[in-house]
């Protein structure tokens, strides 16, 4: 969510505790530090070096030539950034000193992403003198990619010019960082002052901010732009500055180490400002292209109907009327508070910015950029989650400052600050006996009123109670229960002593339902499948793709009319609830089948379906499976070589154990027709018979191949099963009891040769029903083609249990009943029999 350099954080407040310390107290009052990142602690051998000269390699026209210093020593470094010159100072890495390999992960690409992978997964390589293209190369001089600073290979990392020569790296940029993980709630903390404020109240410190002195020494600002705002209900201020005549270039390396090491892209001295900004104090900030602007004028309103804009991601995007606009005299400028228009974006030729601050209504946003694009950019992940109106002056003077500092330039006198809706501060009253109600814990009133001003509440106490007066900063603190739950986090919520819950513990019911799901799960689990878990939220493009084989009346997920959308999704990716599984099982079946040579997997979960004339939807438990790769002979699949792929009758096999397992009885497979995700010759519908009553729980078969394709999975054969688990408890049968006979049991094995396209299922069936009460089971255990078998048939072997359970049973009773099943098949199927 965001990370806080240490070093960052020192300039806002005093750190006296160790890192370690600050991660778990943070945590413990609710912001979480989900790891401590320490910078520079694999920098061996790796030191400041300056740059001597640089020219051309005699041999390569790609590569050049770097003398560079150590303060002891000249080393000569061939390169293929050529973004050096002399005096620059870059980390040189030393013989011995290990580096990630940047070149290996551009070969295989996966450069995009590396330094999200765990260190230990990461290519290295060891530095060592040598030739390359007939000249010694001594040392190397590291990008930030082979450091693990950032992904950037591009060019040598250049460092500050105070950087002392001959230093170790690690003295000079190592550092420990903080990455927090913070709830919605906690947006005052998406910022390093929000993050410092938070360890000052934590170590009884006070928080600092730098001075802003800026020099306004050019015309004043009401003569060179306007601002107007038609929604005031969606912008409730509006804070604007002019600076003109900068010189657009590159930050200087500490704002680039800072930038980067909160994730933050480095793009030139302007655009990473209002980044730097942002990350500062937590107000997101726009720079415009003043000479741009057409009119000298912004107008924040809502869009008109199709109204269209190209965003600065080079998008052209179509508007409704819920979307909130800044726009100039022409055109629109920007998306408020999302992302700015390309037309008025910073370019290289930039020489008059208009720096922008404005606080936008936190729902418009999240619905505009949940809306428009899949992933949020960092300005509205914190607009979306409140930043303190008060900020927008603020962060407007700071950016100049900055910009001022870093790119020069004449600001002009004054500042345009629309304020059409103010924000009052809120009032609380806290009852002093509201702490030990809550907390089951006396703490001393002064206590109290020290630790609520620590954390910047302004305090009168009227005896019995405290009125608490909110900072602007504190959205989430509306009610008597929030500032209790601010005494509980700064008192400590580890020092608050357990106590037992009194009273008896309520009886549990038993629900039918879920014992029947851990039952599945543990018999698809031994017959080799993993278990997913998928969001029940999909998008319409992942449906869709479930329609690429055809659409048919009886697919629950054909038409989107009839699916159940949000009213406010939180992204484009989710925007439905689920009318399948099957979507988001072959989503993650693709995803893993990338890297691994089989993928048996099953989700249970629910399904949502529209239910006509009805307000609420209907909501089925249901099962899904998908399998697609090779055998593999150490699975409880068939046991044959692992060239072999899985198909259809492994997916029937893992069906027939997994509902015989679960008491379903009377299973029959049938031919499926009308159900275009399936393979039109390998489908099935999947029945059970109970009392003579056949219902249908599911589908099964393999997966249309242009399906495949569009999951991406063309090359696959994928077996996928849908069943309806109520269904399926509905016609579980109980296990009866049965008293266990002491009859030995007689086997006959049985060969039937018939047509091929006599179904062995029928085959069972024929038997069972002729074999009668004696007849026990009739296993199938061999399919055989070839000779003495005539062409276009097929042999089954059966084995055949006999289980008398008054008397022996004679082999001529056992010979009569295999004689009477061999007529029926005869007469039935036109079967003959091998001996």
């Amino acid at each position: 969510m965001i990370k806080a350099p240490i070093s960052w954080l020192k300039d806002y407040v005093d750190i006296v505790w160790t890192p370690e310390q600050i991660a778990a107290g943070l945590t413990l009052r609710g912001l979480e530090v989900e790891a401590v990142i320490r910078t520079g602690a694999g920098w061996d051998k790796i030191v400041v070096g300056e740059v001597l000269s640089t020219d051309k390699h005699p041999n390569a026209d790609r590569l050049g030539l770097v003398q560079i210093t150590d303060g002891t020593r000249t080393y000569q470094v061939i390169t293929g950034a050529m973004n050096l010159k002399a005096g620059d100072k870059c980390p040189l890495a030393l013989p011995g000193a290990r580096l990630i390999d940047g070149h290996k992960l551009h070969a295989d690409g996966t450069l995009e992403g590396a330094l999200e992978r765990k260190r230990s997964e990461l290519p290295y390589f060891t530095v060592k003198a040598g030739k390359m293209r007939g000249v010694e190369s001594d040392a190397v001089a590291c990008a930030e990619l082979e450091l693990g600073v950032s992904e950037e290979f591009d060019g040598i990392m250049v460092l500050d010019p105070s950087a002392p020569v001959g230093k170790s790296l690690e003295e000079v940029l190592g550092d420990v960082i903080l990455d927090l993980d913070l709830s919605p709630n906690l947006g005052r903390a998406l910022s390093i002052f929000g993050i410092a404020r938070e360890i000052a109240a934590m170590t009884g410190q006070k928080v600092r901010f730098p001075k802003i002195e800026i020099v306004e020494d050019g015309d004043p600002v009401e003569g060179k732009i306007s601002v107007r705002i038609d929604a005031p209900e969606l912008c409730s201020r509006f804070s604007m500055m002019v600076i003109e005549d900068v010189k657009i270039g590159q930050s200087p390396a500490w704002m680039q180490y800072r930038l980067r090491a909160t994730d933050q892209p480095v793009i030139n001295n302007v655009v990473d400002v209002t980044n730097y900004v942002m990350l500062e104090l937590g107000q997101p900030l726009h720079a415009y292209d003043y000479d741009d602007i057409s009119g000298k004028q912004f107008i924040v309103r809502r869009a008109y109907p199709g109204e269209k804009m190209e965003t600065i991601d080079h998008v052209e995007r179509t508007f409704t009327p819920e979307v909130l606009l800044v726009t100039d005299a022409a055109r629109s400028v920007g998306m408020a508070g999302v992302m700015g228009g390309a037309d008025s974006e910073i370019k290289d030729t930039s020489v008059n910015i208009a720096m922008e601050g404005a606080h936008w209504d936190s729902f418009n946003v999240r619905a505009t950029g949940r809306g428009y694009f899949a992933k949020v950019s960092e300005a509205a992940k914190r607009f979306e989650r409140f930043v303190d109106p008060e900020l927008t002056v603020l962060g407007v003077r700071r950016s100049i400052q900055l910009v001022q500092q870093l790119a020069g330039g004449r600001v002009a006198k004054g500042m345009i600050d629309e304020h059409p809706v103010k924000h009052p501060q809120r009032v609380v009253d806290l009852p002093i006996s509201e702490i030990p109600r809550v907390l089951g814990i006396e703490i001393p009133k002064e206590t109290i009123i020290e630790m609520l001003e620590q954390l910047e509440f302004v305090i009168e106490d009227k005896g019995d109670s405290l009125a608490v007066t909110v900072p602007t900063y504190r959205n989430d603190v509306t009610i008597k229960a929030d500032l209790v739950e601010e005494v509980a986090r700064m008192y400590g919520y580890d020092k608050i002593p357990e106590k037992r819950m009194s009273g008896e513990l309520p009886v549990q019911t038993f629900n039918s339902v879920l014992a029947f799901e851990d039952k599945m799960r543990d018999t698809l689990t031994a017959c080799g499948l993993s278990e997913i878990i998928t969001y029940p939220l999909v998008n319409l493009a992942d449906l869709e793709k479930l329609h690429a084989g055809g659409v048919s009346a009886e697919n629950r997920w054909s038409d989107p009319a009839k699916l159940l959308k949000l009213a406010n999704p939180l992204s484009s990716e989710h925007e439905y609830m689920r009318p399948t599984l099957l979507a988001s099982t072959l989503t993650v079946l693709g995803e893993n089948r990338r890297f691994v040579n089989r993928v048996a997997i099953f989700e249970i979960g629910r399904v949502y379906l529209v239910r006509e004339n009805e307000p609420q939807p209907e909501e089925r438990r249901t099962l899904s499976i998908a399998m697609s790769g090779e055998r593999n002979p150490l699975s409880r699949f068939t046991a044959v070589k692992d060239t072999e792929k899985l198909d259809y009758f492994d997916l029937k096999g893992v069906l027939e154990a997994a509902l015989t397992r679960l008491n379903l009885n009377g299973i029959t497979f049938e031919p499926l027709s009308g159900a275009p995700v399936l393979h039109p010759g390998r489908a099935a519908a999947i029945y059970v018979t109970v009392k003579g009553e056949k219902k249908q729980i599911g589908i099964l078969g393999e997966l249309h191949p242009k399906v495949a394709m569009a999951f991406d999975l063309s090359e696959e054969r994928v077996g996928v099963a849908e069943l309806d688990i109520e269904l399926m408890v509905e016609l579980a049968q109980p296990v009866p009891y049965k008293t266990v006979t002491r009859m030995p049991m007689l086997s006959q094995d049985l060969a039937v040769i018939v047509e091929e396209d006599v179904p062995a299922s029928r085959i069972e069936k024929l038997i069972l029903e002729t074999g009668g009460k004696l007849l026990a089971s009739a296993t199938l255990f061999d399919l055989y083609r070839g000779k003495p078998i005539p062409e276009g048939k097929k042999s089954l072997a059966y084995r055949l249990v006999f289980q008398p359970e008054e008397r022996n049973l004679t082999d001529e009773e056992g010979n009569k009943l295999r004689e009477k099943i061999e007529k029926r098949l005869t007469r039935e199927v036109g079967a003959t029999f091998r001996g």
